[in-house]
């Protein structure tokens, strides 16, 4: 237990100390809650003036549940860009905050040590962030559910059993908490690129991360007319988001035989087991997870070693 509570101590400090990476996504998770009260009151709303009517409801069929499952991605995705702007803004102001204020001092007097200190960041971006987004996610979609339901059952429409069917919306969660595993793997060279920045540089920690690869890729281009750096730091993330949409949708091509499809329309690049799973195996990803590793002991490194500012 001992050997535990300075990594627990670490922990509860990046949570209490940077609250916007709790706060915000709370905000999000009650405007998501708020628009679905709007949205159920507008349908009770038109169907009492006339503009729907019970009998346009139809029995939901499978083909509506996979509409749920985009539908219950598409609200994650909301929640996803806000944490992962706040997780970038996080590690690259965490390591340069403790030398600003030299509180570095205070934690290097502690039995704590630089690799501890600097992995509790990324932990808190690669795991906690993450996760409470997580939670936030289930309980907003949790409680939509429950407003439409009533709205629905308020006009005479009885979606109970659809809006909460297990087959659709726990293993939505669960490919959900699955995608966001293999994203933080796959983004761990641009975490630890900012963690590096973030014990290196002495002020403008987002200029000196923007401008360095950016001078180095106009740099390639102009003298070597190639574009290597640019793919390999640009393009990372959108090949990422490519490789999954396209593994989803060669699921429902004819001679597929993957063994994870789930429900859904996977023709149109929705996330299923298979298409998640499937970066795993793919090089890029371990090459980037290789450099983000490199990035994260110099950042250790120059915890050890860089005075503060």
């Amino acid at each position: 237990m001992n050997a535990i509570r300075p990594y627990w101590m670490l922990a509860k400090r990046e949570v209490w100390e940077h609250k916007s990476l709790w706060i915000v996504p709370i905000v999000v998770a009650c405007l998501v809650v708020l628009g679905s009260l709007y949205g159920g009151a507008a349908l009770i709303v038109a169907a009492h003036q006339g503009v729907i009517t019970v009998n346009n409801f139809g029995t939901v069929s499978g083909d509506a549940r996979g509409g749920l499952h985009v539908a219950m991605l598409a609200m994650a995705g909301i929640f996803n860009v806000v944490m992962l702007f706040m997780v970038w803004f996080y590690l690259m102001d965490s390591l340069y905050a403790d030398r600003k204020d030299r509180s570095v001092l205070f934690w290097r007097s502690m039995p704590v040590s630089d690799t501890a200190t600097v992995l509790s960041k990324l932990f808190t971006g690669m795991v906690t962030a993450p996760a409470f987004m997580f939670v936030l996610v289930v309980l907003a979609e949790i409680v939509g559910g429950i407003i439409f339901t009533i709205a629905a059952g308020i006009i005479g429409v009885n979606l109970l059993h659809e809006a909460f069917y297990p087959g659709t919306i726990v293993l939505t969660w669960i490919v959900l908490a699955f995608a966001l595993i293999q994203q933080s793997l796959w983004l761990l060279p641009y975490w630890g690129w900012f963690l590096l920045c973030s014990a290196w540089a002495k002020k403008l920690v987002l200029a000196w991360a923007a401008l360095i690869p950016l001078g180095a890729i106009l740099i390639e281009l102009i003298v070597f007319r190639s574009h290597y750096l640019s793919d390999g730091i640009l393009g990372h993330i959108g090949h990422g988001a490519m490789l999954v949409g396209g593994y989803a949708a060669s699921e429902s091509q004819p001679g597929f035989h993957g063994n994870f499809r789930m429900f859904g329309p996977s023709d149109h690049g929705v996330y299923t087991f298979g298409s998640v799973a499937h970066m795993f195996a793919v090089p890029e990803m371990w090459i980037g997870v290789g450099i983000g590793i490199i990035f994260i002991l110099g950042a250790i490194w120059l915890r050890r070693h860089r005075s503060e500012i």
